[in-house]
């Protein structure tokens, strides 16, 4: 009985995660600035990745689950860390909100 609610759980985690992930890639390609673009990436590797990562609860395999839950734990630490640097370096270098990226920055 719960073998199939695992399989309809975890297919709906992996589709929503791909959904997530495929408009923070969007985003990240489409959007002008570097803090736009940081919000598009936050969209993609938090809860894109970590909805992917759970869906691995319908494996029914123990260390499976383990191993992405190490893994979402990993993410949710790092995640916000190298945002913060991407978006301090970008303020360092004077790319406030609404400068463009330019293709002769070396």
């Amino acid at each position: 009985m719960i073998s199939p609610l695992l399989d309809v759980v975890g297919g709906g985690l992996l589709l929503l995660g791909l959904v997530l992930i495929s408009i923070g890639v969007y985003g990240v390609l489409r959007l002008p600035d570097t803090y736009s673009q940081l919000h598009a990436q936050g969209l993609a590797t938090g809860p894109g990745v970590i909805a992917v990562l759970a869906s691995a609860v319908a494996t029914e395999n123990a260390a499976t689950i383990t191993s992405a839950v190490l893994a979402i734990a990993f993410l949710a630490l790092t995640s916000p860390v190298a945002g913060h640097a991407i978006a301090r370096a970008a303020h360092r270098t004077n790319r406030g909100p609404g400068s463009r990226r330019s293709t002769s920055d070396g």
